[in-house]
C-alpha cells in the first residue's frame, strides 16, 4: 500500500494488527483524531498548524530497555511527550536493594532526537547531566546503549556500554491497537461527537535478549555477559488520562530455559494483545491478564499476576490452546517520578522485583521460575 506501514496515504486511521517484526515505518503520527484544535484541519491555510500541533505536542514516543543478571538490574529510557522530553537510568543492586539513579527532563524536546522506528536509526538525549544514546540495528533485532552520567545523591560516575542481541529464530512482536474511552475524560478539549473517541498505540517489544557489555559504577566495573534484557519501543496518541500496570521480566526457568514475560493491565479492548511469554525465544500469547498489588501505592508491597486463555500465535496460525501463567513478585528496590505542572500530572512507580511463578503450556507442560529480576510498573498520567 502507499503511505507508511500503519497509515495508508489519505487514510485517517492506522491499521490494527500484529506483526512478528518491528515495522520499518510505523507512521502513527499520520493518523488523525478529535482534539481541541481539530477544526483547524478544515480551514485552508491552517491545516499545517493542526498537523504540527498533533504530531509534535500530542504524540508520545519512547524506548525503554532493561538488563538483569544476578548482581544488578539496570533500566533506561529516552522519550518525549512533545512539550517535554524525558530520560532516566537507574540501577538496583539485587543483593542490598541499593538504588543508583539519574532522572532528567528538558522542555520542548531540547537535546532530544528519536528515530520514528525501532527498526533503524537511534535515539539521543542530552541534558540535566545525563547523556543517552540508543542505536537500533538489524531491523530492530539488535541494539546498543551508551550512557554517561553521575548518579543523584551518591554522585558516582556511571557509564553503561551494553549490547542487546536476539537469535535468528527469536520471535519479536509489533502491534497496533485502538485506545477508546468516554468523552468525559476530555471535557476540557472541546465538544466531541459520538459516545467514545479513539486514539491508537503502536509498540514493538521483545523480552528475551542476550546482553553483553559492561557497567562502570564508581570504582566498580561489572561484566554483564550472560545477562538478559527487554525492550519497549512505543508510539502513542495516548489517552488524556492513561492508567496501567505493566510487568516485564527476563531470565531462566529452574530447568535453564530462557524465559521472558510481558503483561499489561488493563489490556486494550482489541482482538489482539501484547500479553505474552517467550520460552526459548518463541512467543506464547496470553490473555485474561490481571495484575494486582497487595497495597496499592506502597512501593514495598508484593505484586501478583495471572493469565490464561487461548489466542492466535500470529495472524493465520492455528490456535495453540490455553497457556496459563501465575506469578508473584517481591520488590527489591524502587524509583518514583512525580510531576504536577500545567498540562501534566504524572506518577510513575517502578518496582524492581524478584519474580517467581509457573508458566503452564496448553499441553500441560509446566515451566517454573524463581528469583528472576524484572520491572513492575504502576503508571497514572494526565498529559
Amino acid at each position: 500500500m502507499s503511505g507508511g506501514d500503519l497509515v495508508a496515504k489519505g487514510a485517517r486511521e492506522p491499521r490494527i494488527g500484529l506483526w512478528d517484526h518491528a515495522l520499518e515505518e510505523p507512521n502513527l503520527e499520520d493518523a488523525t483524531f478529535a482534539h481541541g484544535l481539530s477544526a483547524l484541519a478544515q480551514v485552508p491555510g491552517l491545516r499545517a498548524l493542526e498537523g504540527s500541533y498533533r504530531k509534535k505536542l500530542r504524540l508520545k514516543s519512547w524506548q525503554y530497555m532493561t538488563a538483569s543478571n544476578a548482581e544488578l538490574f539496570v533500566a533506561f529510557v529516552v522519550g518525549t511527550a512533545g512539550f517535554a522530553s524525558n530520560a532516566f537510568i537507574y540501577i538496583v543492586e539485587r543483593g542490598s536493594g541499593r538504588v543508583h539513579k539519574r532522572f532528567a527532563i528538558t522542555p520542548l524536546g531540547r537535546g532530544t532526537s528519536l528515530s520514528p522506528t525501532s527498526a533503524r536509526g537511534g535515539h539521543h538525549f542530552e541534558g540535566g547531566g545525563l547523556a543517552v544514546d540508543l542505536a537500533n540495528q538489524d531491523g530492530g533485532r539488535r541494539f546498543t546503549a551508551r550512557i554517561e552520567t553521575r548518579t543523584e545523591g551518591d554522585d558516582m560516575p556511571l557509564r553503561v556500554d551494553l549490547e542487546f542481541a536476539s537469535a535468528p529464530g527469536d520471535e519479536h512482536f509489533a502491534i497496533c491497537t485502538p485506545l477508546a474511552e468516554s468523552p468525559d475524560a476530555h471535557a476540557s478539549e472541546g465538544s466531541i461527537e459520538g459516545p467514545t473517541r479513539t486514539r491508537w498505540n503502536y509498540t514493538h517489544k521483545f523480552g528475551a535478549f542476550a546482553v553483553s557489555g559492561t557497567i562502570e559504577l564508581g570504582a566498580r566495573k561489572i561484566d554483564m555477559a550472560g545477562a538478559f534484557g527487554t525492550m519497549d519501543f512505543t508510539k502513542s496518541y495516548a489517552l488524556r488520562h492513561a492508567v496501567w500496570r505493566w510487568v516485564a521480566l527476563a531470565g531462566r526457568t529452574t530447568t535453564g530455559e530462557i524465559l521472558g514475560i510481558n503483561l499489561i493491565d488493563p489490556t486494550p479492548d482489541a482482538p489482539i494483545s501484547e500479553n505474552c511469554a517467550w520460552l526459548g525465544g518463541l512467543r506464547i500469547p496470553l490473555a485474561g491478564v490481571s495484575i494486582t498489588v497487595a497495597t496499592p501505592g506502597d512501593p514495598t508491597s508484593t505484586w501478583a499476576a495471572r493469565a490464561g486463555q487461548a489466542q492466535l500465535v500470529k495472524p493465520g496460525a492455528p490456535s495453540t490452546g490455553a497457556a496459563q501463567l501465575e506469578l508473584g513478585g517481591t520488590p527489591i528496590g524502587h524509583v518514583e517520578q512525580r510531576l504536577d505542572v500545567p498540562l501534566v500530572r504524572h506518577r510513575l512507580l517502578h518496582c524492581v522485583t524478584s519474580f517467581a511463578g509457573t508458566l503452564r503450556l496448553a499441553d500441560g507442560t509446566a515451566h517454573t521460575f524463581a528469583n528472576i529480576g524484572g520491572i513492575a510498573e504502576d503508571n497514572d498520567t494526565w498529559w
